[in-house]
């Protein structure tokens, strides 16, 4: 009887350090799982914040892009004013010019005109003086 009893403590025994032997097993394989999710943690976390700074980084160069294109777009509405104010101006030039070149013209036709009157006079002086040669 205590022959079977200690057969079944011996049965009972190697079942335990059995079961022992597999639990340690899969003790260590769930620290190494653990260890791994632990290092594939920090990773992820190293990754995510370097991550956000791109993110911070990329944010600050939009919002400096977009002050860029508002400035950009101010200094075009400012050119195309002076763009039209030039134009304004040139137009306006021109039609002075126009109006100056009619009064050369009209004055270059009073002077030929008056020239032709002195000439003709003269032309008139000099037959007058001829005929008073003539005639003494």
């Amino acid at each position: 009887e205590w022959k079977q009893k200690f057969e079944e403590s011996q049965a009972e025994l190697e079942a335990a350090l059995k079961e022992s032997r597999s639990i340690s097993t899969e003790l260590f394989k769930v620290k190494n799982a653990y260890e791994e999710s632990l290092d594939q943690l920090e990773t992820l976390r190293r990754e995510n914040k370097n991550l956000q700074q791109e993110i911070s980084d990329l944010t600050e160069q939009i919002g400096e892009s977009g002050k860029h294109i508002h400035e950009l777009e101010k200094a075009k509405k400012q050119i195309e004013q002076e763009k039209c104010d030039l134009q304004s101006a040139l137009e306006e030039a021109e039609a002075s010019l126009e109006r100056e070149e009619i009064k050369v013209v009209r004055i270059q036709a009073e002077l030929n005109q008056v020239k032709s009157e002195i000439d003709r006079k003269i032309a008139e002086k000099d037959e007058e003086l001829d005929q008073m040669k003539r005639s003494h």
